[in-house]
């Protein structure tokens, strides 16, 4: 995966959870865009909660480098990782 960092502060975030372990499945994107890493927080404690409905597990919202991170450990063996994102942390498409 390649990522693009051309600019320390972008100007938009978007919430991704993705599976780190267990039976893959596909990454999810959270709802709207935001301003800031506090707008984003909201977004990311509310994909983190959805998750932990979605499949039965535990999940929590912990800090890493001054950023929230989800994680969600389900009963069926799956380990999510939610995370803010920056526009300029996003993978690029070619």
């Amino acid at each position: 995966m390649t990522t693009v960092t051309l600019d320390p502060s972008p100007s938009i975030y978007v919430v991704v959870a993705e599976v780190v372990h267990g039976p893959r499945a596909t990454p999810v994107l959270g709802e709207g865009v935001y301003c800031s890493i506090e707008c984003a927080s909201s977004g990311l404690r509310e994909l983190t909660d959805s998750l932990g409905r979605e499949e039965p597990g535990a999940a929590f919202v912990l800090r890493h480098k001054d950023r929230p991170v989800g994680c969600v450990v389900t009963r069926g063996g799956r380990m999510w990782v939610v995370r803010i994102l920056g526009s300029r942390e996003l993978p690029a498409v070619f």
